[in-house]
């Protein structure tokens, strides 16, 4: 979906075109379009739609005037204003680490938005490539967001795995399903499964690959963490 006359509501400004970078607009957790003008934010976007701290983030959201060094007037729009469910504000920028180093300019806003924020009462954070996802942790995240909307959620398959994984031991899908279900109904009990671990219901490490052509890696492995009971079989 593209805005080609004005950002979507809430956004300060439009993202920019920079030839090569991606970009463009999704929903959020809240329902909220936002945007996104480079892998990089679109990574940060992923996790702060796992992160069950943050009640709601915009993209764009406001444009902050401050002076640099020389006494100039400046500008600055960071990428994203997140809302967590205590109550915290933020004010999250996303950079490429090389640039961060290199531009006396952008290291001159980055302190004068810690300032702004802090006069706020608000956190300011920056995300470089180097801190952001990478490799099979990006590609997780990428194939198990498509699993986050609650049409994936089941009672009765949550309690079944919530009860198949209570020994908290990792251990790979297939050999819980294998065992349990006719194929024929493995699919549905998957994509159940996909959600789970989205949401941080069952467990398994993001950094490790978790598909491999079109199926389940051989090192896939998932658990049940300690705190999880069956209590959580309504999501």
């Amino acid at each position: 979906m593209s805005f080609k006359r004005k950002p979507p509501p809430g956004n300060v400004r439009r993202v920019i075109n920079l030839g090569n970078n991606l970009r463009g607009v999704t929903t959020n957790k809240c329902g909220h379009l936002v945007q996104f003008e480079s892998e990089q934010e679109h990574k940060l976007i992923l996790l702060l739609e796992r992160d069950h701290t943050v009640a709601d983030y915009h993209s764009q959201p406001e444009t902050l005037y401050f002076r640099d060094a020389n006494a100039r007037k400046r500008h600055y729009t960071p990428d994203f204003k997140v809302w967590r469910i205590d109550g915290q504000i933020e004010l999250h920028e996303v950079t490429v680490a090389t640039r961060q180093a290199s531009r006396e300019s952008l290291r001159q806003r980055e302190e004068a938005a810690r300032a702004i924020c802090s006069e706020r009462g608000w956190r300011y954070l920056v995300h470089t490539d180097e801190t952001l996802p990478a490799a099979h942790e990006y590609v997780n995240l990428m194939a198990l967001a498509a699993f986050r909307a609650q049409s994936f959620a089941c009672p009765d398959l949550t309690a079944w795995w919530l009860e198949h994984l209570s020994e908290n031991k990792p251990v790979h899908p297939c050999r819980v399903i294998d065992q349990a279900i006719p194929a024929q109904e493995q699919g549905t009990l998957l994509a159940n499964l996909y959600h789970l671990l989205w949401h941080g219901v069952i467990q398994m490490d993001w950094r490790q690959p978790f598909f491999w052509h079109d199926d389940l890696h051989p090192t896939a492995r998932i658990w049940l963490s300690p705190t999880k009971t069956k209590q959580e079989s309504s999501l």
